[in-house]
């Protein structure tokens, strides 16, 4: 990673805030509490003993289980004691700051029409829910991490202390960010440019909200050398190679902002940055 690059880094990563969840039963039959049959493994490492995935045994837990939560993880495995399901008891400790859970029941899975083994991502929030159905035997760590953490964060974040992180660790090179005061005329017609594009770049571009009445975020502003009579803007960058592309966010529409995403993409109208001495501490 180069000189450039760790600044950027520096200016918009922060450590996560992980979630513990300490339970790994939910539903009816708790008057049998040690019926192994009822119960699914807890998490194989031995270093945080605390976290659990919550076995669904009805509809109502299952229902109990996803309102209880702003994000969520099922998943939906007909066979517990399957590769599959052993694969998905191992996510519990790499994906941390996300509640799991798991259910093989049928009437569960035909109230949330589920036709084969599939892991769901329940949010309250954007599409409020997206699949990931699998084959037997077909699980991978490699394919279902990043399919949570791109979708677990929203289509447009906002830059802040707590999902800062959620930025890096989603693996997306390409980051689109949103100069512009939250106070201003046009930070409403903005946003909601910006929500209706981005659903289409998915997991290929981050659209990220910079609120420039944050003083903070001012070196934000500074890296991409984007001046306060030049707000709002927009500032597509490539975290690996340094391409950097700046826009007049005034009077963009859908239209401007599906080209201007997708011609970075694809080489055009791009440079490269000299940025500035690197801040003396993270924000």
């Amino acid at each position: 990673m180069t000189p450039q690059t760790l600044i950027l880094l520096t200016l918009l990563s922060l450590n996560s805030i992980w979630a513990e969840d300490e339970v790994i039963n939910k539903g009816e039959g708790e008057e049998n509490p040690d019926d192994e049959e009822k119960q699914f493994e807890n998490p194989n490492s031995l270093k945080d003993t605390s976290r659990r995935i919550w076995y669904l045994k009805n509809i109502s837990a299952t229902d109990d289980f996803i309102s209880e939560a702003s994000i969520c993880v099922i998943g939906f495995i007909k066979d517990l004691e399957s590769g599959d399901a052993m694969t998905f008891n191992d996510l519990v400790d790499i994906v941390r700051n996300l509640p799991f859970a798991i259910t093989s029941d049928s009437a569960v899975w035909e109230k949330y029409n589920i036709s084969q083994n599939t892991i769901s991502l329940f949010k309250k929030f954007d599409e409020g829910r997206v699949d990931f159905p699998f084959n037997d035997g077909e699980l991978d760590h490699d394919q279902i991490i990043p399919f949570l953490r791109q979708n677990e964060m929203r289509l447009v974040i906002e830059y802040n202390h707590l999902d800062a992180s959620q930025i890096f660790r989603s693996g997306i090179p390409i980051h689109l960010l949103l100069l512009v005061s939250k106070r201003s005329a046009q930070y409403r017609p903005l946003l909601k440019q910006l929500k209706t594009v981005a659903p289409e770049f998915r997991g290929k571009v981050i659209f990220i909200l910079v609120d420039t009445d944050v003083k903070g975020n001012s070196r934000v502003s500074s890296y991409f050398k984007v001046k306060e009579v030049e707000y709002p803007s927009l500032c597509l960058f490539h975290v690996a190679t340094e391409a950097v592309a700046v826009m007049k966010a005034s009077n963009i529409s859908s239209d401007s902002l599906r080209e201007f995403c997708t011609n970075f993409m694809e080489g055009k109208d791009t440079s490269t940055i000299k940025p500035p001495r690197p801040p003396s501490e993270e924000l």
